[in-house]
């Protein structure tokens, strides 16, 4: 007998995910093998391991996004930010933090960060942050 499929660790339902993937993993239920969840699905079974590989890698970036946010990060963030626009990368996390109060999210903080950059900075600061595990 296959090995029954588990949802992945950290997945819960606030992860956001494409439907394309929920539909698939809403028929994970810790008894049924790929193959099952496959036939169930009308997907081929690996379209069902591809989903909840991505559903993995979704749920660990949405946990990085709700960790509040410690020197730590914010010198990181400061640091990927700056390798793309100079050393006014400072102010900006800086001014961004000092808007969003206490206890800030690291999501919320790439949020404010992302409305002072142009389209093409905001695209490349994305990649960067999730490239270094950050968002």
């Amino acid at each position: 007998m296959t090995r029954a499929l588990s949802w992945p660790e950290g997945l819960s339902d606030e992860t956001p995910l494409p439907y394309r993937v929920w539909r698939v993993l809403d028929l994970i239920d810790g008894q049924l093998s790929a193959a099952e969840v496959a036939r169930l699905a009308g997907v081929g079974e690996d379209e069902v391991l591809q989903a909840v590989v991505e559903a993995a890698g979704r749920a660990q970036s949405h946990q990085r996004l709700l960790r509040p946010v410690d020197a730590g990060l914010q010198q990181e963030i400061t640091r990927l930010l700056g390798s793309l626009i100079g050393p006014i990368a400072g102010v900006i996390v800086d001014e961004a933090l000092e808007d969003l109060g206490p206890e800030p999210r690291a999501g919320s903080l790439f949020q404010k960060i992302s409305q002072e950059l142009e389209p093409q900075q905001r695209s490349a600061f994305a990649h960067l942050a999730r490239e270094h595990e950050l968002a």
